[in-house]
């Protein structure tokens, strides 16, 4: 009895072990499939900072770093400013205390109006 039962948790012990290896190759390959199809990379950028940098210096480190995307908190107007001709695609967040008044239609189209339209123009913001 006491062979038998041994043999049963080596048998465990090795179905274990396969799971794991198997797991860990898919894992693996997953991970450099999301690595080779990179493409660009985004960063969020807040503005609620206790040492907050000048936008226009923010925007020469995105670009001296080649990053391509950014997501914006909200739509301060300094950084969207310093944002227009620089190339870089912006993605403008609705900030959560204004999440509901989004749910009227009119108050939502003022919103965008203000800040996104006033940016998006020849030369200007790349507001996706």
């Amino acid at each position: 009895m006491v062979f038998h039962r041994r043999r049963f948790m080596d048998r465990n012990v090795n179905r274990y072990c396969m799971c794991l290896l198997l797991l860990s190759v898919c894992l693996i390959m997953e991970a450099s499939m999301d690595v080779a199809m990179v493409q660009s990379l985004g960063v969020n950028w807040g503005t609620q900072a206790s040492h907050k940098l000048p936008p226009s210096t923010v925007v020469q480190m995105l670009k001296d770093n080649n990053i391509k995307k950014v997501k914006l908190f909200d739509s301060d107007a300094d950084t969207l400013r310093a944002l227009a001709g620089s190339g870089i695609e912006v993605m403008v967040a609705i900030p959560n205390n204004l999440l509901r008044a989004m749910t009227d239609s009119d108050q939502a189209s003022a919103w965008v109006h203000k800040n996104v339209a006033t940016y998006i123009f020849q030369g200007g913001v790349n507001i996706k």
